[in-house]
């Protein structure tokens, strides 16, 4: 069983859409160990002025209660966020409403997943500026992109590393997600691939999607997916962007 670390997954209690309760959350990590997932970084949503805003003394929190209730010693549990990205997302970091992956500066950012925002590149800019380095969550589903996928320059040109949805890659989030996945995969623009849990997968395809991304990507881009560039992460150590550096050299011709 090759050893995966997931960098993206809504499984901290009662604080969004995803785990209920530390009962519930316990069994999607026993669930994702049985995968080969030992490495569980726990990025709750948080979406200005909703009911997903609980800030980082309210997920300390949370995240003290079931790391005291966790009893399976082979996993390691960290604390982040998938953010919703808005204008004031340095303000709401300095006032600790919001927290990067494991204090580093490394960040995990949400888009919209129909819509645009208008001032994407302002915010993007404030962000890299200020020193966090942007993680995408999930590009493959943004329609804007699945539209165009030209405009994956939008991203790339302001240091955004990305991250995919393993199960895009067989289909969950429709053809479209699963085309621009592959294509992002084939330009070697993707740096993690994450399996975005909310809940134990009753169909059971996250075996079935690592099996399909090895098989597309070959052995040593798939740990370099999976297991380096996360663990880079959660050290706070750089991480290689080649493939973005390439598309945006050829973009520029």
């Amino acid at each position: 069983m090759d050893r995966k670390i997931d960098l993206h997954t809504h499984i901290l209690p009662s604080v969004d859409d995803g785990s209920q309760s530390v009962e519930e959350s316990l069994e999607i990590i026993n669930y994702l160990y049985s995968k080969g997932i030992t490495d569980i970084v726990l990025t709750s949503h948080y979406i200005k002025n909703t009911n997903y805003s609980h800030n980082q003394i309210s997920r300390d929190r949370q995240f003290k209660e079931l790391c005291t209730r966790l009893t399976n010693q082979n996993v390691r549990l960290y604390l982040g966020n998938e953010v919703y990205l808005c204008e004031d997302v340095i303000e709401l970091l300095e006032s600790h409403e919001i927290s990067t992956i494991n204090n580093t500066r490394y960040m995990l950012i949400e888009l919209p997943l129909t819509g645009y925002l208008n001032n994407l590149q302002n915010i993007l800019w404030e962000v890299s500026n200020y020193g966090i380095i942007p993680i995408i969550a999930h590009p493959e589903r943004y329609q804007f992109l699945q539209k165009d996928k030209r405009r994956i320059r939008e991203l790339l040109e302001f240091n955004c590393l990305l991250q995919c949805n393993v199960d895009s890659i067989t289909g969950k989030y429709g053809k479209k997600a699963q085309k621009l996945m592959k294509w992002l995969l084939k330009n070697n623009l993707v740096q993690f691939v994450a399996t975005d849990t909310h809940y134990v997968d009753e169909d059971d395809v996250i075996d079935i999607s690592y099996k399909k991304l090895k098989k597309l990507v070959g052995e040593n881009r798939y740990r370099d997916l999976t297991y380096i560039n996360p663990s880079k992460v959660l050290e706070n150590e750089d991480i290689d962007a080649q493939g973005n550096l390439e598309y945006m050299i050829n973009e520029g011709r």
